[in-house]
């Protein structure tokens, strides 16, 4: 699915600027663990939350695109999407979507750039995400916690 942007050239014409962007986000599971980072403290948006890696859709590419671009360039881990159907969630203002894609690790061995880690899903819990995650985030839980899963 491709998500409608609107463009506009930065001032130094260089880079381009979205006035509604639409934020990709990948949801990197394996083994009963999920790729999770930190916010800077001094972040503009949610300081010191929890977050998935992910980023802004830029005009060429996909949302699923973007996820896999995103969580690469943040974490140094490559994915490949998961066919399952992706988690979309308005945006606060001047977002317009933001949408959870399910990715796994190209190679589960390569560990992931700080502050990301990967936490099982027990340990969310003791996480601070922004309220847009909140349907992921119970999706992990009602999936970890279904028979066959080792879920409490």
């Amino acid at each position: 699915m491709l998500l409608e942007r609107s463009p506009t050239p930065s001032p130094s014409g260089q880079a381009m600027a979205y006035h509604c962007p639409s934020i990709a986000v990948a949801v990197v599971v394996h083994d009963g663990t999920v790729l999770v980072g930190r916010r800077a403290d001094d972040a503009l948006e949610e300081p010191g939350r929890a977050e998935f890696p992910g980023g802004k859709v830029e005009l060429h590419e996909s949302a699923a695109e973007a996820a896999a671009r995103e969580c690469l360039e943040e974490t140094g881990v490559a994915v490949r999407m998961l066919d399952r159907p992706c988690t979309v969630v308005a945006g606060q203002p001047p977002l317009r979507t933001i949408s959870f894609h399910w990715a796994a690790p190209l190679d589960p061995g390569v560990p992931p750039r700080p502050p990301f880690a990967w936490l099982t899903i027990a340990d969310l819990s003791r996480c601070r995400f922004p309220a847009a995650n909140d349907t992921v985030l119970a999706i992990l839980r009602a999936e970890h916690a279904a028979p066959g899963h080792g879920g409490s």
